[in-house]
């Protein structure tokens, strides 16, 4: 029995190539577990050798700040380190959903104005 083999160029400009050849007998099924799960700047990693591999994960920071209007007050003047415009949600003391005029005077900051005073908490994301 004879086999040929076959070359795939992979990257034109370093010329890398893949020798490919016939495939030889099926080995085990590979078993891929999830590994270590941490939070910081995006990426996976597979460590291990087939056919035991340990997927490993890094998932992207959610940018959130939480302010406690501890406080009764109409205006609710929020600084924070987020940048931009975030999304606001704010609650009462009760954990009820409040509603008001949101305003952004810059980046950093955001001013909520409501019809009456009351302390709760804004959650920035």
């Amino acid at each position: 029995m004879t086999s040929s083999n076959k070359t795939v160029v992979i990257n034109r400009k370093s010329k890398s190539a893949l020798t490919v050849v016939e495939p030889g007998q099926a080995g085990p099924p590979n078993e891929l577990t999830i590994g270590t799960v941490t939070v910081g700047e995006p990426g996976a990693t597979i460590t291990g050798i087939a056919p035991n591999q340990v997927l490993n994960l890094v998932l992207p920071v959610t940018a959130r700040h939480v302010h406690t209007q501890a406080t009764a007050a109409s205006t609710w003047v929020i600084n924070h380190a987020l940048g931009g415009y975030p999304s606001v949600s704010v609650v009462d003391s009760s954990k009820t959903l409040v509603f008001g005029s949101i305003s952004y005077p810059s980046t950093s900051q955001v001013v909520v104005n409501y019809s009456a005073a009351f302390s709760g908490y804004a959650f920035l994301t």
